[in-house]
């Protein structure tokens, strides 16, 4: 009896499936955050080599650094199994930056915060301003009216500390905004919903040289 316990515990733990976990997502360190890049490798009038450089992510054995032009939403991608790489880039333009960690072990993927910067270029006059940030109500989430009455918040930040006005676009439609509220001079506002809908919204930042960025859609649900 004792040796038929042993082999259906022995072939229980061996039936037992292997827990994998997810890699971690790495630390991003070099650029900075809304940073100007100041210590990129000028290669040409056009073109800057930029150093880019992260902490090591819990059971990672690769990672891909991803970087996109802001304006373009183009990117270009490099595998690397160290903690750092570099990439050409065209100068005078906005980019964000982020890595993915990978393991031989799972298919899953971790993603690190998003992070942006500004590759300068030959001097300018003006910096375009960064795309806003939308805080609240964050993207996907279900909020409580109060009186009708939601306050949508952001922010944003210009090289040149001359941000001069925000509009603020809001729909039902991702495709079909409409302008809400325009030329205000702080990072939020208070605007009547409607119970139980899909509302979509963006924020565009513009500068004293009427310099226009603009920010991601956001998408979020009113409580009935």
């Amino acid at each position: 009896m004792k040796r038929y316990l042993f082999l259906i515990l022995f072939l229980l733990v061996a039936c037992e499936k292997e827990v994998i976990p997810d890699p971690g997502a790495a630390l991003l360190i070099d650029p900075g955050n809304n940073d100007n890049c100041n210590t990129a490798v000028v290669l040409s009038d056009q073109k800057s080599q930029v150093d880019f450089v992260w902490q090591e992510a819990t059971n990672s054995d690769e990672y891909e650094l991803v970087v996109r032009d802001v304006l373009t939403n183009v990117d270009q991608k490099k595998r690397s199994i160290r903690l750092f790489s570099s990439v050409v880039l065209d100068r005078g333009k906005q980019y964000s930056w982020w890595i993915n960690s990978k393991s031989e072990k799972t298919e899953n993927i971790t993603k690190s915060e998003v992070w942006t910067f500004y590759l300068e270029g030959l001097p300018i006059s003006s910096h375009f301003p960064f795309p806003a940030v939308l805080l609240s109500p964050e993207k996907n989430s279900q909020i409580s009216l109060e009186n009708g009455v939601f306050t949508l918040r952001w922010e944003a930040v210009d090289l040149d500390n001359d941000i001069k006005s925000y509009d603020v676009y809001l729909g039902a439609d991702p495709d079909d905004l409409n302008l809400a509220v325009e030329g205000l001079t702080t990072t939020s506002v208070s605007v009547e919903l409607i119970p139980d809908r899909y509302y979509y919204w963006k924020v565009t930042t513009k500068d004293e040289q009427d310099n226009v960025s603009h920010s991601t859609i956001g998408v979020f649900k009113t409580f009935p």
